[in-house]
């Protein structure tokens, strides 16, 4: 069975089974995302550093005006500048977390949040699913937002090689009346693992600072977006694949600095 095939149904199965919280907002947390084998090779096929290209905004700038957050779109044009076999398996890997099944099994749990954000009934929204590699280094921080209205979900898929990482999860918070934020969970970064939430004005999260001495923090984020149309959306697709074939054409990137392994949009 290809890879893609695998994972649509691994993971249709498993956001279709998850519970869904509801404190401090709907989501889902995700233990054993991937089959065993895949994630295994999902670790053994990251990109290097060169790959990926900065993200900029402001939690992220460094002292030195660069990023600690690099990503690594999984988009054809982007994808096509990889070695042969590792493209192959990164097609792979987005064609199947793009697929419809896992498209209906989102829709699926998160129909009463999507419903009364959009204001329609589920089977009348439309999605567009962007999969996305990130690579946060030393002092890269996120200040507790709710995300853009523009996305529906959000999910990240966790990357670590071991259980050393575990402080790096993602944190959730409820906002109190007087404005300030509680703590309601702490997602924990252990390998295979991940979680899903749908994109409020409620949905509160962050993840706090990274120390220098911490190693690269690796995730697959898979980002829902709203579809707005076949303009806008035929022009983005437009200009992500340009800049993919751009980036192909100009060739890898300089390495990262000594310090880190490696160094786009808020995520």
């Amino acid at each position: 069975m290809r890879v893609s095939q695998r994972i649509v149904e691994h993971l249709s199965r498993t956001i279709e089974t998850a519970g869904l919280a509801a404190d401090p907002f709907a989501h889902l947390v995700f233990a054993g995302a991937f089959p065993p084998d895949v994630y295994a090779e999902l670790l053994a096929q990251l990109p290097a550093d060169t790959y990926y290209r900065e993200l900029k905004h402001s939690d992220a700038i460094l002292p030195d005006g660069r990023s600690a957050r690099l990503q690594f779109p999984l988009v054809p044009g982007n994808i096509a500048r990889l070695p042969a076999a590792q493209a192959a398996f990164w097609r792979e890997v987005a064609a199947g977390l793009t697929a419809p099944a896992v498209d209906r099994a989102y829709k699926a749990k998160f129909a009463a949040s999507l419903e009364a954000v959009r204001r329609r009934p589920v089977d009348r929204i439309r999605l567009r699913h962007f999969p996305t590699l990130f690579r946060d280094l030393g002092g890269y921080r996120i200040s507790i937002h709710p995300d853009s209205p523009r996305k529906a979900i959000t999910t990240q898929f966790y990357l670590p090689a071991d259980d050393s990482q575990m402080h790096l999860g993602t944190r959730f918070h409820a906002r109190n009346a007087d404005g300030s934020f509680r703590e309601a969970r702490a997602m924990r970064f252990a390998p295979n693992s991940g979680y899903a939430f749908a994109v409020t004005p409620e949905s509160w999260h962050s993840v706090e600072p990274m120390r220098p001495d911490d190693k690269p923090r690796n995730s697959l984020m898979v980002i829902v977006f709203y579809d707005r149309g076949p303009l806008v959306e035929g022009f983005k697709a437009a200009r992500a694949s340009l800049r993919g074939w751009y980036d192909r054409l100009a060739g890898p990137r300089d390495a990262a600095p000594e310090g880190g392994e490696g160094r786009i949009e808020r995520m």
